[in-house]
């Protein structure tokens, strides 16, 4: 049967310690046939061959080391690895998606970040074919293995930043119960885990099979709940209604001063041109003054600076139940072929919860003079207007109809086999593999608002008394009726189908000798297809929903077929500085049914220098096809977060030697200029557009790596176990697809680099248009294009170090101790939004979303460094997480310092059958550093730890 070997400095490593955290340069895994027994394939080729060291820099994670973070999810270990930067994950609620856990390598997206399950393709649940990693069945997980840079020509495309594989115990044999259970010092965010798995051999040893169950859970955890997050989303629409003025049709300054003259407030103090909320008696408050509502946590910050807290009420990390059932076998045909296959079922459900749904921006609402519940002051301030009887805009937040809330279930499943074995010419093998997945989500909103239904409420003349009991009273908080709130409430259900189809057919085997060893090949083809249906509530589909964001379906499909081949050929052995000499070559050729042929290729070179000391590198040029929905998303609504502004009349725009041409121009775009030096925005967010584009080309990345490895052979027990990594990359990707983020957008039009003259021609400039009425911006158009460039490098390290206790004078009965130090320094992080245009450094900043829709992070220094302690059965273990400081990319005023966590964990081997093991995450209470820009609990809840100290526990019995 199969059998898995452990080669290399680092892996020798793990067989003395016995599960060293992280192996960043030697590669193991099952042989690609029964018969090709001790041959390994390291992930990143697909030559088979003995003593197989990887030319490519890849890091692992045991098992051990994802059951000592003692998450109930496998992307919480990832994400908190040096190269991936937190995407979309447990705590990230807005933006969110559904709960799914996706994984982004090197910080260049995730739909650049290719993942696999024991070497194959994973059914991607989302348009840009980015794979959530939820369904991974965890219980028989034996490593992950982590290859950066590009890897298209093994693998094709999806390989621009690397390479994530899965690798499961298939082979695993007997009974075992595991359960855990984790909760936050505040006792919230409970988790629990409960897997069965079996295993074992049947047709007189001739098959094998595996299966699992299992079951999780994780508790929410609300923004309120922490002091940090408990004040935040400030937003200017609020429950009480806000009356906006209209620059064209202001009140006179004379009726606003006696009007707010009642309320002791001296004249000149409220501007004709501010916007007023609605006190529930009737009179109108001003940015705090005269505010006589509530001073909940929800509703802190109306007295203080007018605007209303939202924060509290959204989630902090997501609630998450799944159930996963997983099935695998293979069976020795006869002594050229062995079948294999497995079956992966997954269903979890999940829930986002925003705060109440705001009427605001363009979908606001124009209320008629005529309306009886006008308020007697602001009647004061409409009669005094140049036009008395216009309608006026109302802006309002209806927490009438509770919280948005967005329930998704998702079932995915995949079904593969395939049959692989010698064909009986040298030791060529061959693998002929097929799969079918499909994910499908369906989500249920609640808490939408038909735009419509409240209009035709304000536009009747008994303020729609007629149409529902008590009408519609929109002036202050005032209680709505159940008739009244069925008729203006609408609950939207979309649903979401994503399936691909995969064959695949590969050989590879030895072709000659040369006097260095034996040339290896390895070539195949393959097919595949991928699906994806959208199919949106119709109501969302005609912009009438005042709450989840308005979006139109997706049904579109794309298809490659595709050829490769690899080389490796030993050039020098055995020669002075020359122990060993090997380059590899590799080639795809793709044919896509949307951008045609194109290309991939590699080039690297493996140079054991000496004995123990290895040098590595190369490059590859990798590629990766516009996914379904680059290619065909419709225009979608959404609501991007920005710091300020620009024409707002405090903004930092609005200063400096640049402010005249900014004025200007934001008179030239349609602020009135009666409102232009009194223009405020408080919202930190905009209506926006993205869409597909079918124009779009593929991209292209030149990656470079080079690197050295060292395992010392020095005969000293202290210094035996020794093993150092280091490994520079450069990834540069071309005509890369995304979006001009909303920031971006504004900068680029308004800052005197982008637009020194102030021209309303300039191209950011024509991505957006204002309201004439109220100057804000109405809509962003963010739709996908092939932009310039994204380039980063940096260098990648490690250590790793054992020894047992006797190498420093005291005795090995006493225990050993082993360290591990895993970090990356980042060079540089540059993005060229259009062509010709210069690049923008973002190295040790956070926050801009150009490449993701969360605040990505790109510290100049990460790395973790864990040191245990291992005496008989038990092992007591620290670790140190190190996250660089930064500024934020929207104010590089605003600094983030560094960030320092540490952990805590333990394990118990009580005998044979019974194992325990826990642990503190943590362990500080450390608290999450505080950035304004950024709309999420006023952080960034996938870089930083938003949980606070939490305890875990696990058993575990095999039998």
């Amino acid at each position: 049967m199969l059998k898995i070997q452990y080669l290399g400095g680092a892996s020798a490593l793990v067989l003395l310690l016995n599960a060293t955290p992280v192996i960043a340069h030697a590669q193991t895994d099952t042989a690609a046939s029964a018969t090709a027994v001790e041959e390994i394939v390291v992930t990143g080729s697909r030559i088979a061959r003995r003593d197989y060291t990887s030319e490519s820099p890849i890091v692992t994670v045991g098992k051990a080391d994802i059951e000592k973070v003692g998450s109930v999810t496998v992307d919480t270990i990832l994400n908190q690895m040096p190269q991936f930067v937190p995407s979309v994950s447990s705590t990230s609620n807005n933006p969110s998606n559904g709960g799914q856990a996706n994984i982004d390598l090197r910080g260049l997206g995730t739909a650049r970040t290719m993942i696999l399950l024991d070497g194959h393709r994973v059914v991607p649940s989302n348009s840009d074919g980015t794979v959530d990693v939820n369904v991974i069945p965890a219980a028989l997980i034996q490593n992950i293995e982590v290859i950066s840079g590009g890897a298209s020509a093994t693998y094709g495309s999806d390989a621009l930043a690397g390479v994530v594989n899965f690798k499961l115990n298939n082979n695993f044999t007997g009974l075992q119960l595991d359960a855990q259970y984790g909760v936050t010092e505040e006792g919230d965010g409970r988790e629990k885990s409960l897997a069965l798995t079996a295993g074992g051999k049947y047709a007189e040893d001739r098959g094998h099979a595996v299966f699992s169950l299992s079951y999780s859970e994780r508790g929410a955890v609300y923004n309120a709940s922490r002091d940090f997050s408990a004040v935040s989303g400030a937003s200017s629409t609020t429950p009480y209604g806000r009356y906006d003025a209209t620059g064209t049709n202001l009140p006179t300054q004379a009726a606003v001063d006696a009007v707010f003259a009642q309320y002791g407030v001296a004249a000149g103090t409220v501007k004709a041109s501010a916007n007023l909320g609605f006190n529930d008696d009737g009179t109108l408050f001003y940015n705090g003054q005269n505010y006589k509502g509530s001073t909940a946590i929800d509703y802190s910050t109306i007295p203080v600076n007018g605007t209303y807290n939202t924060g509290p009420l959204n989630l902090l990390q997501l609630p998450l139940k799944r159930y996963t059932a997983y099935a695998a076998t293979d069976y020795q045909i006869n002594e050229h072929a062995q079948f294999y296959g497995s079956f992966n079922f997954t269903h979890y459900d999940s829930t986002t919860i925003l705060a109440p749904a705001p009427a605001a921006g363009s979908t606001g609402f124009s209320v008629p003079v005529t309306n009886p519940f006008i308020p007697d002051d602001l009647a004061t301030l409409l009669a005094s207007r140049a036009n008395p009887d216009a309608s006026f805009l109302l802006r309002k937040r209806f927490t009438d109809v509770g919280p948005r809330q967005s329930d998704t279930t998702f079932n995915v499943f995949q079904i593969a086999g395939g049959v692989r074995g010698d064909i009986g010419f040298k030791d060529w093998t061959y693998d002929v593999f097929a799969s079918y997945g499909r994910s499908e989500q369906n989500e249920t909103q609640s808490g939408n608002v038909s735009h419509s239904a409240v209009q035709t409420l304000l536009n009747a003349s008994d303020g729609g008394a007629s149409i529902c009991e008590g009408g519609y009273d929109p002036f202050g908080l005032n209680a709505l009726s159940s008739a009244c709130r069925s008729y203006i409430t609408r609950q939207t259900k979309n649903r979401t189908v994503a399936e691909q189809q995969v064959v695949e057919a590969n050989l590879q085997g030895g072709l000659f000798n040369l006097p260095a060893g034996e040339v290896r090949a390895a070539i195949g083809a393959s097919y595949k297809r991928d699906t994806y249906l959208f199919e949106p509530d119709s109501l969302l589909s005609t912009g009438d929903v005042v709450g989840f964001n308005a979006q139109d379906a997706i049904d579109a499909a794309t298809n490659v077929k595709e050829l490769y081949g690899e080389l490796l050929v030993p050039v020098l052995k055995d020669l002075p500085f020359i122990k060993a000499l090997d380059l590899t070559a590799g080639y795809r050729l793709s044919d896509y049914n949307t951008v045609g042929k194109v290309d991939a290729y590699k080039l690297n070179g493996d140079w054991e220098v000496v004995e123990g000391f290895r040098l590595r590198g190369g490059y590859q040029r990798a590629v990766r096809a516009p996914s379904i929905g680059e290619l065909y998303s419709p225009q979608n609504q959404g609501y991007p977060s920005i710091s300020e502004d620009p024409c707002a009349y405090n903004s930092t725009y609005r200063a400096g030697s640049n402010a005249s041409t900014v004025r200007t121009l934001c008179l030239a775009q349609g602020v009135p200029s009666a409102i232009i030096d009194s223009y405020t925005y408080t919202n930190s967010q905009v209506n926006a557009l993205s869409g597909g584009n079918p124009d779009l080309r593929e991209e292209t990345a030149d990656t470079y790596s080079v690197g050295a490895v060292w395992t010392p052979r020095i005969a000293h027990p202290l210094l035996e176990r020794l093993s150092l990594s280091v490994d520079y990359y450069s990834i540069d990707i071309k005509n890369a697809i995304g979006t001009i983020d909303a920031a971006t957008a504004l900068d680029k039009c308004y800052s005197a680099e982008g637009n020194p003259t102030g021209s309303t021609s300039n191209y950011y400039c024509g991505l957006f248009k204002r309201n004439s009425a109220t100057g804000e911006i109405d809509t962003l158009t963010l739709t996908n294009l092939n932009l310039a460039e994204y380039k980063t490098s940096g260098v990648d390290f490690q250590v790793d170090w054992g020894f047992g206790l006797g190498a420093v004078s005291l005795d090995d009965r006493y225990g050993a101790i082993k360290v591990n130090v895993i970090g990356t320094y980042l060079d540089s992080f540059k993005v060229q939004s259009l062509p010709g245009e210069g690049f923008t450094e973002l190295k040790g900043t956070i926050g801009n979303t150009q490449i993701s829709s969360t605040a990505v992070s790109h510290p100049e220094w990460k790395y973790n460094t864990s040191i245990s302690y291992l005496i008989g059965p038990v092992e007591v273990g620290a670790r140190w997480r190190y996250i660089g400081d930064m500024v934020d990319a929207a104010d590089a005023s605003e600094k983030i310092g560094a960030v320092n966590y540490y952990d805590l964990n333990a394990s118990w081997k009580v005998n044979d059958t019974y194992a325990i093991r826990g642990g503190v995450t943590n362990l500080t209470n450390k608290q999450p550093p505080y950035f304004s820009s950024y709309v999420q609990a006023n952080t960034d809840p996938s870089t930083y730890d938003v949980l606070g100290r939490r305890f875990f526990v696990a058993v575990k019995a095999k039998f």
